[in-house]
Parts: structure tokens; sequence; C-alpha cells
């Protein structure tokens, strides 16, 4: 298997690489006027130390266009998504993918149990939440705009 070399500061930190590793990563997309959706965010940024994952708003340029790469034709607001990398997942399944990236035993756990729920009445209950999130938490006037510990974070 070929290897690629760095022989420099410069080329790790090339406009190639950042893209290629961009590529790979895990991506949470939510939406980013949603006071709720924010709140998940805040937990799962705030229970994610190993800084595993990143975010963006499903408002910006960069979460349409990774979204329609990966084939998400339809992009709903209502709809929080993760891509790992390798799968887009959408919903509820979303959700439990994400608890599998956060710290410690419960949350992984967690996630992996509820993957084991049915998809039809995890989306259900997640549909309900979505469609009363703005009323349960309300909604801002514009995005979330990342502090600077969150910010290399959020793309």
């Amino acid at each position: 298997m070929y290897e690629k070399k760095i022989t420099s500061v410069y080329n790790f930190f090339s406009f190639n690489n950042i893209i290629l590793y961009m590529e790979n990563s895990k991506i949470v997309f939510f939406d980013g006027v949603c006071n709720f959706c924010n709140a998940t965010v805040d937990f799962v940024w705030k229970h994610n130390k190993r800084r595993s994952l990143y975010y963006a708003s499903l408002q910006s340029d960069i979460a349409k266009e990774k979204l329609l790469k990966r084939g998400v034709n339809d992009i709903k607001l209502r709809t929080i998504y993760y891509d790992d990398g390798y799968s887009v997942y959408q919903k509820s399944q979303a959700i439990f993918m994400i608890l599998k990236n956060l710290d410690g035993i419960f949350y992984p756990l967690l996630g992996k149990i509820a993957l084991i729920i049915p998809r039809i009445i995890s989306d259900y209950l997640y549909d309900i939440i979505s469609k009363n999130r703005y009323s349960i938490m309300g909604k801002r006037d514009s995005c979330r705009i990342p502090s600077i510990e969150e910010e290399e974070y959020f793309l």
C-alpha cells in the first residue's frame, strides 16, 4: 500500500488534504434556527470531549452541498442528519448513531440498544417532536454563531 509522506506542515494543511479529511468526517446536520435543535447540539458537544463530530446547519451551503453529494435530494429542516463518512442517517436513526459517539458507557450503549426499536416507531416519535420543535423551545432569527472553542468543528 502506497503511503504519502508529509514533508512539511504546509503539505499537511494543504487545501486538498483538508477537503479529503472533511469528506471522511462524522458530521451532524441540524436546523440552525431551531432552539431545540441547538440545545441538542449543545448536549452532544458537551458529551463528545473527543471532538470526533463536526456540525453544520442545514441552512448552510456546505450542508446542502454535502448532503446532495451523498444522495439526500430533499433536505428537510425538520430532520436531523448524521453522516458517518460512509452512510447518511436520518431522524431517529441519526440520533441513535450520534449517541454511539458520545463519551462514557451509558450514551453509546443507549444508542446501540435504541437501534433495536423498529424504525417506524422511533421515527413516528421523532416526527411528533420535530413537528413541534419551534413551539417547544422557540426559534432564533438567525443561525447559531459558534464560540471560539467550537469554531473549527462548525462547518
